[in-house]
């Protein structure tokens, strides 16, 4: 499963509709991380001098976002769906996380050493990092979606119960992801041609980021694997239409 990574099917249902967006939702953003993960690799042994330091921003601040997704799984989502699904459904899923961490908490350190001037820049340094770790979390990104299947999730858990989800999902992104950093990200690694409605926030924080925050780091977002407006670049990887399941 080497790179390009391939992209996971949007499963089927309605987002609208609270049991089926469970696996929707999660596939939307495990599909930022692959096109994260593909820009990186695309880019990484090209880069030039002068962009070593956007570069660098760009990468550092995508493993951070990936692992505060990992954090908020093992903290929030997880427990919660135990509450219902029963002690150590999610185990696999936090193996998984421990599978790939070591090798994600490698490239970051790599990555951060350039920042401070103890590493010198390498672009084949960190695809042998990448490849340390990266099939390995594709593969979890992948397994995880089909342990939030609707009918699951209607079996086991009332609509409230799902609502009351979200909401303190929704409460801990809005008060521990960075305006400067994060928000942009959710910009810059989703194709907004696969879900308009995404990443759900409220209309005026978005176009706060955009149009305002966004252009603090731009030169780093120029990294990224689509544009401000959700657009996915060519040629970085993530040209390949998703499949529907």
């Amino acid at each position: 499963m080497p790179y390009p990574f391939a992209l996971i099917p949007r499963p089927p249902g309605d987002w609208k509709d609270i049991f089926d967006n469970q696996a929707i939702d999660m596939a939307v953003a495990h599909n930022m991380f692959i096109r994260g993960i593909n820009a990186i690799y695309a880019q990484a042994e090209g880069i030039r001098p002068e962009h070593v330091k956007p570069f660098t921003f760009f990468c550092v601040s995508f493993l951070g976002m990936l692992h505060h997704h990992h954090q908020i799984e093992e903290t929030t989502l997880f427990p919660f769906y135990e509450t219902k699904l029963g002690p150590h459904h999610m185990d696999h899923n936090v193996e998984q996380h421990n599978a790939f961490m070591g090798g994600l908490d490698n490239l970051e350190a790599y990555l951060k050493g350039v920042q401070n001037g103890t590493e010198t820049y390498n672009g084949r340094r960190i695809i042998e990092l990448l490849d340390s770790f990266t099939d390995l979390l594709v593969e979890h990104l992948r397994d995880e979606i089909p342990t939030l299947e609707s009918s699951k999730m209607r079996a086991n858990f009332t609509e409230k119960d799902l609502k009351d989800l979200e909401a303190a999902v929704g409460s801990r992104v809005m008060k521990e992801v960075s305006l400067v950093t994060t928000l942009p990200l959710g910009l810059i690694c989703h194709d907004k041609s696969t879900a308009t409605y995404f990443p759900p926030l409220p209309g005026a924080i978005m176009w706060i980021v955009k149009n305002g925050l966004f252009r603090l780091h731009s030169d780093a977002w120029a990294f990224g694997p689509c544009d401000v407006n959700g657009v996915v670049k060519p040629g970085l990887g993530n040209d390949a239409p998703i499949l529907n399941a």
